[in-house]
C-alpha cells in the first residue's frame, strides 16, 4: 500500500501541476476525476466536453492514472473525490477497511478478447506461458482470469502473469512474444483482429457480468457533499444519453482524451460501447457477486460477503439523480 501511495502521489502531483496552470474560465468547483485508458470512461469525457458538468457548477478535470489500485487508493486517502474504478479494486479495498464505495457502473461487461500469438492454436498450448495485466487486482487482471477460466485454464497455476503498467505495454509485449496471450479491450484488440490473430474467447459474448470503470467515491465525501455527488451523477448520466444519441460527438471525445488518431479504432470502439452503456448505470448485484467469488478463491474472509452487495455500493445518490433526469 505504501508503494502504491508513493507512485500515486508522483502521478497525481505531475498531473495537478499541469492542470493548475490553466486559469478557469469562471469560478466553479474543480474536481479531479481519475481514469485509466479504458473506453468505458467515455461518459465522463463526453459529459466534460458537452458542458454537462459545467451546468451544475462543476469543473471536472479527468486525470489519467495507471491502474485501478492506484485510483482506489486516491479515493481512500481523499486525494480524489470521484474516480472511475473496476469493482474488484473497490471490493478488495473495502474489505480491507478502506472507505470506498461504488456509485454507478456504466457497463455490465466490457468487450474483451482473449488474443493469443499466431503460433498458439489452442488453450492447452498456453500452459506454462506468460500473460500480462496493468496491475494486479485491476480490471485487466479480473478480465484475464475470467477469460482463462472460460477456456478451461487455471489463471493461478497455468500461466505466469506479469504486471506491465498500461495497455500499450501489454500490446507491445504480445507483439514481440514476451507474452503469449492477453485480454484486450476493443481499442487494443482491433489491430490484432485485423491481422487475424487467434481469439480464444470474446467475453462480451458470454454471460459474464463485471462492473468496470464505475463511478467511485467515499462514504465520507458522499455524506459531506450530497449535492455535489448527485450533480456529478446527473451530468454523468446525461453523458451516457448523449453517447447513445450522437456517436459522432462521442467519437470526437474518444479521440481527444485517448489521443487516438486511427479512425477505425475510434469508430469501432465507440460503436461497441454505445450499445453497452446503460441508460440507468446501476451497480449490478451479480457483478459484485462475481468479484467476491473471484477474490474468495485466494482469500477465505470474503465468504461472508456472498449475497451481500450493500457494503460495496451506495444506491441513493444515483436513484435521486435518475429521478431528476426523468422529470
Amino acid at each position: 500500500m505504501t508503494c502504491f501511495k508513493f507512485q500515486f502521489l508522483i502521478v497525481i502531483s505531475c498531473a495537478l501541476l499541469l492542470l493548475g496552470q490553466r486559469a478557469p474560465a469562471q469560478e466553479m468547483r474543480r474536481i479531479y476525476y481519475g481514469t485509466t485508458a479504458s473506453p468505458s470512461h467515455l461518459p465522463v469525457w463526453v459529459a466534460k466536453d458537452a458542458g454537462f458538468f459545467a451546468r451544475h457548477g462543476l469543473n471536472v478535470e479527468p486525470v489519467q492514472i495507471r491502474g485501478g489500485s492506484l485510483i482506489t487508493l486516491a479515493i481512500i486517502t481523499g486525494d480524489l473525490p470521484f474516480s472511475g474504478v473496476g469493482a474488484e479494486s473497490v471490493v478488495a479495498a473495502r474489505v480491507a477497511g478502506g472507505d470506498v464505495v461504488l456509485l454507478a457502473c456504466p457497463v455490465d461487461a466490457d468487450p474483451v478478447y482473449l488474443i493469443t500469438r499466431p503460433e498458439i492454436k489452442s488453450p492447452l498450448e498456453l500452459k506454462g506461458q506468460a500473460s500480462a495485466v496493468t496491475r494486479y487486482g485491476s480490471t485487466t487482471h479480473f478480465y484475464l482470469r475470467a477469460a482463462l477460466k472460460h477456456v478451461g485454464l487455471d489463471p493461478e497455476r497455468d500461466l505466469t502473469v506479469m504486471q506491465l503498467g498500461a495497455g500499450p505495454e501489454i500490446v507491445a509485449a504480445l507483439e514481440v512474444g514476451r507474452i503469449q496471450a492477453a485480454a484486450l479491450t476493443t481499442r487494443y484488440a482491433i489491430p490484432f483482429l485485423q491481422r487475424g490473430w487467434p481469439v480464444l474467447v470474446d467475453l462480451s459474448k458470454t454471460d459474464l457480468v463485471y462492473p468496470s470503470s464505475c463511478v467511485t467515491s467515499s462514504r465520507a465525501f458522499i455524506r459531506a457533499e450530497p449535492k455535489t455527488t448527485e450533480d456529478f451523477l446527473r451530468a454523468y448520466v446525461a453523458g451516457i444519453h448523449l453517447i447513445r444519441k450522437d456517436q459522432n460527438f462521442a467519437e470526437k471525445s474518444f479521440s481527444k482524451w485517448l489521443r487516438e488518431k486511427d479512425p477505425a479504432i475510434v469508430k469501432r470502439s465507440v460503436a461497441a460501447y454505445a450499445g453497452l452503456f446503460k441508460p440507468a448505470p446501476v451497480v449490478p448485484d451479480k457483478g459484485i457477486e462475481n468479484v467476491v467469488r473471484d477474490l474468495l478463491r485466494r482469500r477465505p474472509e470474503f465468504k461472508e460477503y456472498l449475497g451481500w452487495p450493500e457494503p460495496f455500493r451506495e444506491n441513493g445518490p444515483l436513484e435521486r439523480a435518475l429521478r431528476d433526469t426523468t422529470k
